[in-house]
């Protein structure tokens, strides 16, 4: 990585004093910055140390959830990188050895221990994410929507409640989205509605968890605007509250009780930490908020930490393979961490990683490309499908913008390209080059994209055709195209009933073999630390 000169000791000191610095400050960070290979060997040299961890108990635990995330979005993420690190072209007439597929997954599925879980809810085979949530923190299966409640609206107890009520833990609650979000409430929250966005962050409040990081509340005021707010609740009931970078920067184990949320969100509706593909530089990731989340709970104390990868989901709503691809990277450096973490401290902490359901039917094969696949054709895409939306779509709507004229910026943002190109020409491989049905299919998406949300007629139809979320028709289909070009494809934009995979490594690792139900994952870590 670095070449072998020698170097005055005062220039080394000053370097290292400068990498540290900047860590928080442009997002860069020393752990989640570690080699593949690093990671890979500390994985092994933790499983290696739990093997027969008789009568210990998890001191430091890490519940990692992957909201959307199941099989398909893990194993696109290491296709992906085995594709762009090897440079393997996705079709091989005479294999050679310096070009075969070599995959390179995700961390956490070298974890030693790997189980599958069900996902299914008390009424539906397919879950949404309130009950899923549900039914990982509290080992009950509830209703759609509903927090912390049975079927019956009776309150039922997190696993985070009860590490903290019976055994003195630290709590700490971590997402790249909304602090009041589904999965993040499912460990804190009672109510039997998930869109009860204000008395979600009363439970919040209420809830006396040690730390919260990631997005902010969505309504802070009430639904109607007129309720006090959350912040000003918060402060009285003793929270920190740190929204700035500097401050953030600052918070450590003397800092009390803290709600941190990220400098920089996105659009108020969703109050959540921009997509991995967006980011700037100096923008905060799920990873720092993990490593604060450590810093504020502290190592002196026993601590249970909850970090939900919470735009997986949405990114697989959306069908936008690339982005979601990001997204899964992201929950990897988050879990980095904790490996790094749990290096220090290898026979005391536990690590799980799991997902609460998969989202879109995503599937690595599509009938296009048969056996083939061409994941580097993803590296065309520049920006997530949501500031696709933000940025262009509603400046073509709002300026009349022809289909001809925003056809130049998908060439530029996602490399699609029309037949008439004037580049096509002289083009040997066509990859991106659009076919007549492909063209028709955009600009009939187009023409509905050009109408104002609010006046589109979303009969079962549009939903079918599109999309039953608020994505732009435009955006779907130009996601859709490049994905299946590269061989990848999609089922649906909701959720469906795929079990999940739950890895472990640590302390008590090998439990979590198997297959088993969401609801057992909170009753396996409360036999391991001997609650009641």
């Amino acid at each position: 990585m670095f070449k072998k000169k020698r170097l005055p000791l005062q220039l080394v000191a000053i370097c290292l004093v400068f990498f540290f610095c900047i860590t928080f400050i442009t997002g860069y960070s020393p752990i989640t910055a570690q080699s593949d290979k690093r990671t890979a060997q500390e994985i092994s040299s933790i499983a290696k140390t739990n093997v027969d961890p008789t009568g210990v108990k998890p001191k430091y635990i890490f519940l990692f959830i992957g909201d959307g995330m199941s099989f398909p979005q893990a194993t696109a993420l290491g296709h992906y990188n085995g594709t762009v690190d090897h440079n393997f072209v996705g079709t091989l007439d005479k294999p050679t050895r310096e070009n075969i597929p070599k995959a390179e997954m995700p961390s956490f599925v070298n974890f030693p221990a790997v189980g599958a879980a069900t996902t299914y809810d008390a009424s539906k085979f397919i879950t949404d994410s309130a009950s899923a949530a549900t039914a990982i923190a509290c080992s009950v299966k509830t209703l759609d929507g509903a927090l912390g409640v049975d079927p019956y609206n009776k309150r039922v107890i997190s696993i985070a409640e009860q590490l903290k009520a019976q055994a003195g833990y630290k709590i700490g609650i971590v997402t790249s989205v909304s602090l009041d979000h589904a999965t993040p409430a499912g460990f804190y929250a009672h109510l039997p509605n998930r869109n009860s966005f204000y008395e979600i962050g009363l439970d919040l409040i209420a809830s006396d968890f040690d730390f919260f990081g990631g997005g902010g509340f969505k309504q802070p005021t009430g639904k109607d605007k007129n309720q006090t707010h959350l912040f000003d609740l918060a402060k009285q009931a003793g929270y920190t509250i740190a929204n700035t970078y500097e401050d953030i920067k600052a918070l450590n184990s003397r800092s009390g009780k803290t709600i941190a949320i990220n400098p920089v969100l996105d659009n108020p509706g969703d109050v959540a930490i921009h997509y991995n593909i967006d980011r700037d530089a100096g923008d905060l990731a799920l990873a720092d908020y993990v490593q604060k989340a450590i810093d504020v709970l502290g190592e002196k104390n026993s601590f249970f930490i909850m970090a939900e990868g919470g735009k997986i989901d949405w990114s697989s709503h959306a069908n936008d393979a690339y982005t979601t691809i990001q997204e899964v990277k992201d929950l990897e450096n988050a879990v980095n961490v904790a490996v790094a973490f749990a290096k220090k401290h290898p026979r005391e902490t536990l690590i799980i990683v799991t997902g609460d359901h998969e989202t879109g039917g995503f599937t690595l094969g599509y009938n296009g490309t048969q056996y083939d696949t061409y994941l580097h054709l993803l590296q065309n895409q520049k920006l997530s499908f949501k500031r696709f939306a933000d940025e262009y779509v509603q400046q073509y709507r709002d300026n009349k913008v022809p289909f001809e004229t925003a056809m130049a910026d998908v060439k530029q943002l996602f490399g699609l390209m029309l037949p008439n190109d004037p580049a096509v020409a002289g083009m040997k491989n066509q990859p991106l080059v659009l076919t007549a049905k492909e063209v028709a299919q955009l600009q009939e998406a187009y023409a509905v994209s050009m109408i104002p949300y609010k006046q589109r007629q979303r009969d079962k139809e549009y939903q079918t055709t599109y999309s039953m979320y608020d994505q732009e028709p435009f955006q779907i289909v130009i996601t859709r195209i490049l994905n299946s070009r590269s061989g990848l494809g999609w089922t649906s934009t909701a959720h469906t009933g795929l079990p999940v995979a739950v890895y472990a490594l640590g302390t008590g690792q090998d439990v979590f073999n198997g297959f088993y139900d969401n609801t057992d994952i909170a009753k396996k870590i409360k036999a391991l630390v001997g609650l009641r």
